[in-house]
């Protein structure tokens, strides 16, 4: 049954990509991210400006970066603003942007000292006093998405003009990563009180290598080098994030020379992609998996409103777990095409990940067991091999990362299989946000992509953390939570991490499938470094000699 249904998706994904647009090629090696290319050809520029195209998934959010949580939209925000200190390239790391260094004073201080004379794009200074307001205005406003994740913050206390203290509610194990993610970037205040927030998310101004030069809302964003960053103009004059939804229209634009990066090469095209001329692929980390979100509760989101009086099947724990075991991993990261099956949301990289445990193909073939499910539906009152089978309606997007409508399809077959009737909605993105996702309209199971560092996940599943599509509140793992974020020491840490997944995995609101790798199809005129983080973000981006 198994190999039946993967030949049969491996079949679709053929078809697909036998569409005229681009004739099939030999085969070449795959290049790896830290690998220089087989040749190297010279970029060919003309007399006009340096220009790269990136062909983006969308949707894309606005421009006032605090407000949304989405990494997608902030790959966009990163080179229009900067953050006090930025994570680097390989993830080992973290590295100043407005501030030129930091230091942990004592258990609950951070100092920074920030880069003397620095400005926004519009000249005002980006000074102590306004990092305390953009940090002020990021903790206590609860409309914005990021908001939950910045009250470890107890206070933000200028010191003199160009040096600024934050002060945590305690010791903070993750301090450097939150204060470098989502909401970090720094707005210019006195424009903001100018013109509102409407018209500055229509008009920004930041303080980054890049300036907005224009834009249509969730379709081209053009942004343009800035030649008075502090660490000097880019070497890209022009930034394009193109949005283009469709894998196959992605594909096609890359051959035809329209932009230079897609973000994922679909399995079916990578042969006749890697031999192609000018364009190169690269392997590397996405920072990214594939779960699906199971429905706890029916107060979070739209959903209630929705659908009045839906009770999701999913309410039962033994069904959340039935869920989890009637999917083969392995399989559905095959499906996928550059993932690796995984039974917790954190990278194998990451130490949290503990991938001894919860990670490759042996641990998720032994946790596949679908007469398991089987007799966990039967716990939970069902009988389904007498026609009383539960009924979950699951939805899934298209393309975000790749393969996601082809892994919703095999795994609603194995959710068949055993026991389970499902009601599959497969939208593309867009659709798949905006009526879905982002008001919080997910029934039963809806698939998801995410990132896997650590830092955050014990607040998401914490009763303090609420978004559309579930709320968790388990005071015991509640606690535990707490006591993650509070423990410096990593050994202590790591074990409090241990009894922390097995919370995650027994109590199933959310079921890993498998990290994902994403493989680049690139323009060869350019030079890029994937980043550690999985970010599209091009700061660094450089012209081939």
């Amino acid at each position: 049954m198994k190999r039946v249904l993967f030949l049969l998706v491996i079949l679709s994904m053929l078809l697909t990509a036998c569409a005229p647009a681009v004739a099939p090629t030999g085969s070449a090696p795959m290049a790896d991210a830290t690998s220089a290319p087989a040749e190297e050809a010279a970029a060919t520029e003309d007399d006009g400006p340096i220009e790269f195209v990136f062909a983006h998934t969308g949707p894309i959010r606005t421009m006032d970066a605090p407000v949304t949580w989405f990494s997608s939209t902030h790959w966009l925000t990163n080179l229009l603003y900067d953050c006090l200190i930025w994570r680097s390239v390989d993830g080992a790391g973290y590295v100043g942007q407005a501030a030129e260094s930091w230091e942990n004073i004592d258990d609950v201080t951070w100092r920074f000292n920030l880069r003397e004379g620095n400005t926004f794009q519009n000249g005002e200074p980006l000074d102590a006093e306004a990092v305390k307001w953009n940090i002020d205005r990021v903790r206590s406003r609860e409309d914005f998405m990021v908001q939950p994740q910045w009250l470890f913050v107890a206070d933000v206390v200028v010191v003199d003009e160009w040096t600024v203290d934050v002060i945590t509610d305690g010791p903070h194990a993750y301090f450097e990563y939150d204060i470098s993610y989502n909401g970090c970037q720094l707005l210019p205040p006195g424009y903001m009180e100018e013109v509102g927030e409407e018209e500055f998310s229509r008009n920004p101004v930041g303080s980054g290598p890049y300036v907005l030069a224009e834009f249509t809302e969730s379709d081209r964003y053009v942004f343009e080098a800035w030649d008075g960053y502090w660490a000097g103009r880019p070497e890209v004059d022009r930034v394009i994030y193109q949005v283009i939804p469709e894998q196959s229209s992605q594909v096609a634009a890359l051959l035809a020379g329209q932009v230079d990066m897609i973000s994922t090469v679909p399995v079916p095209d990578r042969e006749r992609m890697a031999t192609a001329e000018g364009v190169e692929l690269v392997r590397a980390t996405s920072n990214r998996m594939h779960h699906l979100y199971l429905r706890n509760e029916t107060e979070s989101g739209a959903m209630d409103e929705t659908f009045p009086g839906y009770q999701p099947a999913t309410l039962s724990q033994e069904v959340r777990q039935a869920v989890s075991h009637a999917l083969d991993r392995t399989l559905l990261a095959e499906v996928q095409g550059s993932a690796d099956p995984r039974l917790v949301r954190a990278c194998s990289y990451y130490p949290e990940g503990f991938a001894d445990t919860y990670a490759g193909v042996d641990v998720a073939n032994e946790w596949y067991d679908p007469e398991l499910a089987k007799q966990l539906l039967i716990e939970a009152g069902y009988d389904p091999d007498n026609g009383n089978r539960p009924t979950v309606y699951f939805d899934a997007p298209a393309f975000q990362f790749g393969g996601e409508k082809e892994v919703a399809e095999v795994a609603a077959a194995m959710l068949e299989e055993a026991g389970f009737d499902v009601e599959l909605n497969v939208l593309d993105n867009s659709a798949y946000a905006e009526q879905v996702s982002t008001p919080g309209n997910n029934r039963d199971i809806m698939m998801t992509t995410l990132g896997c560092g650590p830092s955050l996940k014990p607040l998401f599943y914490s009763c303090a953390w609420n978004q559309s599509n579930y709320n968790v509140c388990v005071p015991e793992w509640d606690a535990l939570s707490q006591q993650i974020l509070e423990t410096v020491d990593e050994g202590e840490r790591l074990a409090l991490w241990e009894e922390w997944w097995e919370f995650y995995i027994d109590y199933a609101p959310t079921i890993t499938l498998y990290e994902i790798d994403n493989v680049i199809g690139m323009s060869d005129r350019f030079e890029w470094t994937p980043r550690a983080d999985g970010w599209f973000t091009f700061r660094d981006l450089k012209v081939r000699e």
